[in-house]
């Protein structure tokens, strides 16, 4: 793929040597100032219909402006599909549109990734890799449904880019076993809780992903012998007192995540007899202070 920034720098050097002011090639180009100003700092890419009209002025050559002669030949089949003399029934291909991405407007992208992955008789997800930021939506739901993904750890590329339709119907598709984690910080509420729900394994790796609402349903469903420490750097302070409270073994593992008020109750409230020193590290000085006083009383 050609350079950005080796483009802006070709239409600035260019505009000086000829000795014109960005307001000039503006005029010229029938464009904004502000646009000319953004093409040189490498910000945005000239529309392709203006690319020509600026090679004229700039008295330049498009393979001289682009870096590569492939990108070049490849704009030149989409601006002039009827003019390509040398090749005329060779279609543009996937890795010939990746080249030139940036440039393309989005419509006419899209229409050009479609026309062309229609035609090919076999479709691989690897090419499409590249051109799913630029791809729209609902064109790239369609042909990853094509081509019926059987391990979503393959979308780890592309997994920013897909719709919820497409999420939804991975998941429903997915085994108990399969790893889906790639997903979970694109899936909805309603999808991360049915697969915690069917297999709870997966909670771990899903935790940073769930809201509030489904780690308070987790907890609460959780046995009290079952290890929640996973969960314990997402719940909230009512949620971690809740389980101190019911279960103070885990003090240990949760007290880093306690705040100073949760801390200043557990320890008003600990028998004198029990060993607290897991949570002087967390304890303020005012709190060891009075904790001190009260084993001292007992002394």
């Amino acid at each position: 793929m050609f350079d950005t920034m080796s483009v802006a720098r070709k239409i600035r050097e260019a505009r000086i040597s000829l000795n014109m002011t960005q307001m000039n090639l503006a005029d010229a180009m029938e464009v904004s100032y502000q646009a000319v100003s953004n093409w040189e700092r490498g910000n945005s890419m000239p529309d392709i219909s203006k690319l020509e009209q600026l090679c004229q002025i700039l008295h330049l050559k498009l393979d001289d402006l682009l870096g590569t002669e492939h990108a070049a030949r490849t704009l030149e089949k989409v601006i002039h599909p009827e003019a390509d003399c040398q090749h005329p029934s060779e279609p543009i291909t996937i890795a010939e549109i990746q080249e030139v991405a940036p440039l393309l407007p989005p419509k006419e992208m899209n229409q050009l990734i479609e026309n062309t992955l229609e035609n090919e008789e076999t479709f691989q997800l690897s090419a499409i890799v590249g051109l799913a930021p630029y791809m729209d939506e609902y064109l790239l739901d369609h042909f990853i449904q094509k081509e019926h993904i059987s391990h979503p750890e393959d979308l780890a590329d592309i997994a920013p880019f897909l719709g919820s339709r497409t999420l939804d119907r991975l998941v429903s598709q997915a085994d108990p076993g399969q790893d889906l984690s790639v997903l979970y910080p694109f899936l909805s509420q309603e999808n991360l809780d049915t697969l915690a729900r069917s297999n709870p394994d997966r909670l771990p790796a899903m935790a940073p992903f769930l809201d509030s609402q489904s780690l308070d349903k987790l907890v609460s469903q959780a046995g009290p012998g079952r290890d929640l420490a996973f969960l314990y750097p997402f719940l909230s302070q009512e949620n971690l007192d809740a389980l101190a409270q019911s279960n103070p073994d885990r003090l240990p593992a949760m007290a880093p995540f306690l705040d100073s008020q949760s801390l200043d109750k557990l320890v008003s409230q600990a028998d004198p007899g029990r060993d607290m020193s897991f949570l002087y590290p967390f304890l303020s000085q005012e709190t060891l202070k009075k904790y001190a006083e009260k084993l001292a009383l007992r002394h």
